[in-house]
């Protein structure tokens, strides 16, 4: 018979009985998880959001609630909750001392070509990721933007993040459909909240139309930025989010006369459902360029669709670093996978 794994919450009268799975597969299939209830009175709490257990077969594995919620226990009562795992670890974890903080490990995915694997908890979101599609001359907006935290759970490094930033401009109104202009977007920064409101970051950004000597354009800016966020009542919520750069190197040509040093950005929305935002670039100057999203959870819409309904407009000059002389505008609407 298999022996059960005991945690212990922080109520005291509560503990947690996981039922060890027979197998990687019977883990992932589902894990009865008990939450029992030694006092006297009723309690209501909320099961761990990840537990480690070790299967029949010596493999360590990471569990979670198959739909995380909150439970009433009733005095000496107890209720179960589904758990599982779609974690595949390589090696069974050694034993680790109750004074060492967890490390979190790679996760791993079976595919069609192969086992893939990384340390996904460390990326985040960044700029919006989504392709959008506009009428005529407008074309189509792809942008792919993700963060990383190298240094995750270590310290004062903790803040360090690496990001990535592509957006490309699809001409689906011509014959063959070229991407008429890419940018590319580095970035390297160290970000820290400052209290529950504040989120400040210092950086450095690159951007460029990833040319070479002939018709390249790229500019490199040391930048500094944060957001601050006021909730609202209802899941709604208020944003600004400034942001001051100088210019570093050469090469951006008159770039800096369009983009100037400062932007402006302020968006309200609300945890899962409508969010607006909106960003203005060189408020102070004559060349401004200003940006709107809007974005949906189509999984308020019924199905279990994790993406966004999108919407996108532009008008200012440089909406591609490629155009940053020219003004113009856009409007485009499609899908989101972040916002």
């Amino acid at each position: 018979m298999l022996s059960l794994t005991l945690f212990a919450l922080a109520a005291p009268q509560i503990r947690i009985v996981a039922e060890p799975p027979a197998s990687v597969a019977a883990a992932e299939a589902g894990i009865d998880v008990f939450v029992m209830n030694e006092g006297d009175a009723p309690v209501q709490t909320v099961p761990p959001a990840e537990l480690a257990v070790t299967s029949a077969d010596g493999v360590a594995l990471r569990i979670v609630p198959a739909e995380p919620m909150a439970v009433t226990v009733a005095a000496g009562g107890f209720r179960t909750i589904r758990y599982r795992t779609s974690v595949v670890p390589v090696v069974a974890a050694a034993p680790v001392p109750a004074d060492v903080p967890a490390r979190r490990g790679e996760t791993r995915v079976a595919t069609a070509t192969g086992t893939t694997s990384g340390f996904l908890d460390r990326f985040e979101p960044h700029e919006p990721v989504y392709g959008a599609f506009g009428f005529g001359s407008d074309g189509a907006k792809l942008q792919y933007s993700l963060a990383f935290r190298p240094f995750d759970g270590a310290g004062a490094l903790d803040g360090v993040r690496l990001a990535w930033t592509q957006t490309m401009f699809w001409a689906i109104d011509e014959p063959s459909g070229p991407f008429r202009s890419t940018n590319y977007s580095p970035e390297v920064y160290y970000q820290r909240s400052i209290g529950e409101r504040v989120t400040a970051a210092v950086g450095y950004a690159h951007d460029s139309n990833g040319r070479g000597p002939i018709g390249s354009i790229d500019v490199n800016r040391v930048y500094l930025g944060g957001s601050y966020a006021v909730p609202v009542g209802g899941g709604w919520s208020v944003e600004l989010s400034p942001r001051l750069w100088t210019y570093v190197g050469t090469g951006y040509r008159d770039l800096d006369r369009y983009w100037g040093n400062a932007s402006l950005g302020a968006a309200i929305g609300q945890v899962d459902g409508l969010r607006v935002e909106a960003s203005l670039r060189n408020p102070t100057g004559d060349r401004r360029a200003a940006e709107l999203y809007a974005s949906y959870p189509l999984v308020r819409l019924g199905g279990g669709t994790g993406i966004y309904l999108f919407g996108q407009g532009f008008a200012g000059y440089g909406e591609a670093i490629d155009d940053f002389r020219r003004r113009s505008s856009s409007a485009r609407i499609g899908v989101a996978f972040t916002r």
